[in-house]
């Protein structure tokens, strides 16, 4: 009887185990890994932003200034500290800002999605005209098709999307603060830009700014 008894606890003490393991992956807890289906979700959204990226960089006009390697340098070393920044929470559970809330890491995958697909998408449609830098390219154009028609810079728009997303899911203070730097940072570019822009398209670029919003559709 008593042998019985305790196998009996033992099984009870297993299904708890076990239902209390399933509720924690649903709820988008931390895994022994460190990792949730919406971490590796933003994963694959950021390793297809740096294919797509890779794939097509070199695909563009010729600049009218060259950038120089310390430039392109600077440009790569960016992009490594924001991700690393991005998924450090990973590596340091014990300093997570947001709450490890099931809504928030959804709303923070599909923001990390749509933000992906929106810089893909306006990253092709811009096609040849990109530039990493604020440069004009021989034979410039003005695209104003697709998410161009909303927004003059969707490229920046679904990168900060993407990076907010992603803060959201890690949860940490470095992804909090990078995404905020990133996004002050881009303000001080989108400026140079507007005044390269208004320079290579005189008067038509002062009319697509009245009819567009900088990054945000409809706001600003």
């Amino acid at each position: 009887m008593q042998i019985t008894h305790t196998l009996h606890c033992i099984n009870i003490q297993t299904d708890l185990t076990n239902e209390q393991n399933e509720q924690l992956h649903l709820s988008g807890n931390p895994l022994p890994s460190g990792m949730t289906i919406f971490t590796y979700i933003t994963f694959c959204c950021w390793i297809l932003f740096c294919i797509c990226w890779l794939l097509l960089r070199n695909r563009t006009k010729e600049n009218v200034q060259t950038r120089t390697p310390g430039q392109r340098f600077m440009g790569a070393l960016g992009y490594l500290i924001i991700f690393l920044a991005l998924y450090l929470p990973l590596f340091t559970q014990h300093y997570r800002l947001l709450p490890n809330h099931l809504y928030l890491q959804t709303a923070g995958a599909i923001l990390c999605m749509v933000g992906v697909a929106t810089a893909i998408w306006s990253r092709v449609l811009l096609g040849t005209n990109w530039s990493g830098g604020v440069h004009a390219k021989k034979d410039h154009e003005l695209i104003v098709r697709g998410p161009y028609r909303l927004v003059r810079h969707p490229i920046y728009t679904g990168f900060i999307f993407a990076m907010t997303g992603t803060s959201l899911v890690t949860g940490g203070w470095s992804g909090v603060i990078i995404s905020l730097v990133y996004a002050l940072g881009l303000c001080l570019k989108i400026a140079q830009e507007e005044i390269l822009l208004n320079e290579l398209f005189p008067g038509t670029y002062a009319v697509y700014q009245q009819h567009t919003r900088k990054l945000i559709p409809f706001i600003w």
